[in-house]
């Protein structure tokens, strides 16, 4: 929600389950397309709970926030949205776009939104963006890539996979332990500014990551579905505090693919409501 290269894997895919999105995952988009692409505010009332709540803290909290945000992207008439991705957990829904011609923004944004849904409607939402940037050293986009949610039967062990990723190679700073989870150099990389392989993730996450008594990368959300697992982490940036979205996507047991937003969070003054981005 923002505001005014396949994998060549060294092993033999396996047959998979393939799904589409399901009711909660069609709501989901059907409630941003109506607010982004429709500019209709009725989206709001449809689709969102009365007890609403809102972590994007640019954004006010509550169904008035919600139709605060619809009125501002309706006076963007050139305002839409691109969803490449859509994943389901339980009663999460992920969506990973591309918002196009808002109000403020010269650039089109990238985006991960989080929905949990309570009863049919949404009833809370952490959404972060970043602006779009040049294809990276590797020649790939922030979007581009599969797109299909498979492997559905695995969606268990593909997240144990990640969270231990995450816990000892980005917090713990175990770079030796990486050949656990990425099979030789196969690593796929559509971050800005970052290239494929394996040496280019451990320097940039040795660049964010400071040895200390505190991590500067702090996992505190898990969302998966199939082959894709997303991580939403609290980092320390010498730039200020982000919510970092790393989405993996994992083939046959390895981490193959990575995309990533990097969201500034606001000063705590600036913040429009109290909930906190996590």
């Amino acid at each position: 929600m923002v505001h005014g290269g396949n994998s060549t894997s060294q092993t033999a895919p396996r047959i998979s389950q393939t799904t589409q999105p399901s009711e909660l995952g069609a709501k989901a988009r059907a409630a941003m397309i109506g607010i982004v692409r429709d500019k209709d505010p009725g989206a709001v009332d449809r689709f969102f709970a009365e007890a609403f709540v809102q972590h994007d803290v640019a954004l006010s909290d509550g169904v008035p926030g919600m139709r605060e945000y619809a009125a501002e992207i309706a006076a963007s008439a050139t305002a839409d949205l691109i969803i490449y991705r859509t994943l389901e957990d339980r009663e999460f829904v992920l969506l990973h776009s591309k918002y196009i011609g808002l109000r403020g923004h010269l650039a089109p944004l990238i985006a991960f939104d989080l929905f949990r849904f309570v009863d049919g409607k949404i009833a809370e939402h952490w959404g972060g963006q970043e602006p779009e940037a040049p294809p990276n050293p590797s020649g790939r986009s922030q979007v581009d890539g599969p797109t299909v949610v498979t492997d559905r039967d695995r969606t268990e062990e593909n997240r144990a996979l990640v969270r231990q990723f995450k816990e000892i190679v980005t917090v713990q700073l175990q770079f030796d332990r990486v050949d656990e989870f990425i099979q030789g150099d196969n690593y796929i990389q559509h971050a800005s500014k970052v290239g494929d392989g394996t040496d280019r993730m451990k320097s940039r996450i040795a660049s964010v990551a400071k040895s200390g008594s505190e991590p500067a990368l702090k996992p505190r959300r898990y969302i998966a579905d199939g082959n894709f697992v997303l991580a939403l982490v609290e980092a320390k940036m010498e730039s200020g505090p982000t919510a970092n979205y790393d989405l993996f996507r994992v083939e046959n047991g390895w981490i193959v693919e990575h995309w990533d937003v990097i969201s500034q969070i606001l000063p705590r003054d600036k913040w429009r409501n109290a909930n906190g981005p996590f």
